[in-house]
């Protein structure tokens, strides 16, 4: 009897119910999912996906696959730094020398191919400074070798007309003026396959020269006006200064000097400008 009391006294132990599953609370195309097997609960869940992250971390941003769309990848550029727009890029530092010839126009087209080519800043800045340099480097290399050529052709001119030099090539330059107006800067300018200016090549030059001639032989004769409108003080001043040119006052004052006649017509033409049909004399050149 004692021992039935001390039975029935004692209590049973309780068997503990299993705890729900944590992942009854998921949709249904998420909870059977094959990934999801391995978790205990949501915090195993928490734990993994921390891990992922900074597994994903050292790896870099995973580039857009062969199926994304425009707009992923306008996201990765996006990730990786890209600005919003490509006028949100910044090129301070970057030195343009003067004398280059730059267009602002050019450079924004540029900056927005960057920008659609998912360029960053620094991308972009680095692009844009080494092209700089570039033609930085063959603009100077144009420069010098267009000095050299300049050179060149004054010293073949100055080889095959000596001490005419000066008198030719003023001449070839007067003619030239009246061919083209207001447009000679731009004609001088226009460059040749070579890379040399149409204005210094010495072929071009003496072509001029001979025509200066032609045109000062035919003003000489009363057959037309070279001097395309001098003033009279302007015209002082430049026989003024032709007499003090020691290579003019040779050719004229030698009668066998091949450019004598030329230079007698330049010199006449210049006295008839400056004084016409005044009182006032020429004063002869005296070496």
């Amino acid at each position: 009897m004692t021992t039935e009391t001390e039975l029935s006294e004692t209590p049973l132990e309780e068997t503990a119910a299993p705890p729900p599953d944590w992942r009854h609370a998921l949709a249904d195309e998420l909870r059977e999912h094959p990934a999801l097997r391995g978790f205990e609960d949501v915090g195993a869940l928490a734990r993994e996906h921390v891990h992922l992250q900074k597994l994903i971390g050292r790896k870099g941003i995973v580039p857009p696959g062969e199926d994304a769309t425009p707009e992923d990848h306008a996201r990765f550029y996006d990730a990786l730094g890209r600005p919003a727009q490509h006028t949100d890029y910044e090129l301070e530092g970057i030195e343009r020398p003067e004398e280059l010839p730059w267009s602002p126009e050019i450079e924004e087209k540029m900056l927005e191919r960057m920008h659609a080519a998912g360029l960053t800043n620094t991308q972009a800045k680095a692009l844009v400074s080494g092209y700089v340099d570039l033609q930085a480097q063959t603009w100077t290399a144009a420069q010098a070798e267009q000095g050299r050529a300049v050179e060149t052709a004054m010293t073949e001119l100055r080889t095959d007309w000596g001490q005419a030099f000066d008198a030719k090539l003023d001449m070839a330059n007067r003619a030239f003026a009246m061919a083209f107006g207001d447009h000679v800067d731009d004609v001088r300018g226009l460059r040749l396959a070579d890379g040399s200016f149409l204005g210094d090549h010495p072929h071009l030059v003496r072509g001029f020269a001979m025509i200066g001639d032609v045109m000062a032989e035919a003003e000489f004769a009363g057959a037309g006006v070279m001097s395309g409108g001098l003033s009279r003080d302007q015209a002082r001043l430049q026989l003024s200064e032709l007499e003090s040119d020691a290579g003019f006052r040779t050719a004229l004052l030698d009668r066998g000097h091949p450019d004598h006649k030329q230079t007698m017509l330049r010199r006449s033409r210049l006295a008839d400008q400056a004084y016409g049909n005044a009182t006032e004399d020429v004063a002869d050149l005296r070496l």
